[in-house]
Parts: C-alpha cells; sequence; structure tokens
C-alpha cells in the first residue's frame, strides 16, 4: 500500500511539472502598437451591438493580443475611421481572411482599427 501511494505521488508531482512546462512554453501575448502603421492579419466579421451600437465590421485577429488601450486582451477589433464604428469599412472582405495595414486607435470607448482600404489583401 505505502509503496502504491509513493507511486501515485509521483505520477501526481510529474503531471503537475508538465502541466506547468506547458502553460510556460506558450509564448506572451504582444501588445499591439498604438498610432503606427501595422500590418495586421484576421478575418472580417460583421458586428450588431457587441461592442458598439448598431451594425459595424470587426477584424477577428488570427491570434490574440494585448491592447495599448487598457492592457486587456483583444480578440476582436471594430473597424472605423476617427474612433467612429463604420458598418461599410471592409464589407466586401466580409468573412475572408485578410492581411490589412492600418492603425490602432484608442478613443473614449474602446479600441477601434482604421485600416486604409486601399491595402487590404485576402490570404487563402
Amino acid at each position: 500500500m505505502k509503496k502504491r501511494s509513493q507511486t501515485l505521488l509521483a505520477s501526481a508531482v510529474l503531471a503537475a511539472g508538465s502541466a506547468a512546462a506547458a502553460v510556460a512554453a506558450e509564448p506572451p501575448l504582444k501588445t499591439l502598437p498604438s498610432q503606427q502603421d501595422i500590418w495586421i492579419t484576421g478575418t472580417i466579421q460583421r458586428g450588431n451591438g457587441q461592442y458598439a451600437p448598431g451594425d459595424y465590421t470587426s477584424l477577428r485577429l488570427d491570434r490574440p493580443s494585448t491592447s495599448p488601450c487598457n492592457d486587456k486582451v483583444v480578440t476582436d477589433i471594430v473597424l472605423g475611421k476617427a474612433g467612429i464604428p463604420d458598418p461599410l469599412l471592409l464589407l466586401p472582405y466580409l468573412g475572408q481572411r485578410v492581411a490589412v495595414n492600418g492603425r490602432v486607435i484608442c478613443p473614449d470607448n474602446g479600441i477601434r482599427f482604421t485600416p486604409t482600404p486601399d491595402l487590404v489583401f485576402p490570404i487563402y
């Protein structure tokens, strides 16, 4: 009985150690730069009130990042101009995975991405 308890304890210690190593192996999230031209990849989606009032388009990021506005994890960014959501911005790319150039801005009500509509490339 004593030997079995020692074996179970050793197994539990090894399992806990490997789980901790797996968590430590994940790279830290990168913070999106604010007010700089950057390239972001993700899927264009249509929103309806979850992140902003009314209809809007958003970019679902390929990889979560940290917001420069409030240090929270970001997976979706509302697309807009000068901090105002735009329901037609990049609508032709709805449902497509794209690489897009633009700037992250921090208006009073969250995070926005102002894309350059001429610099959008579908990723297949």
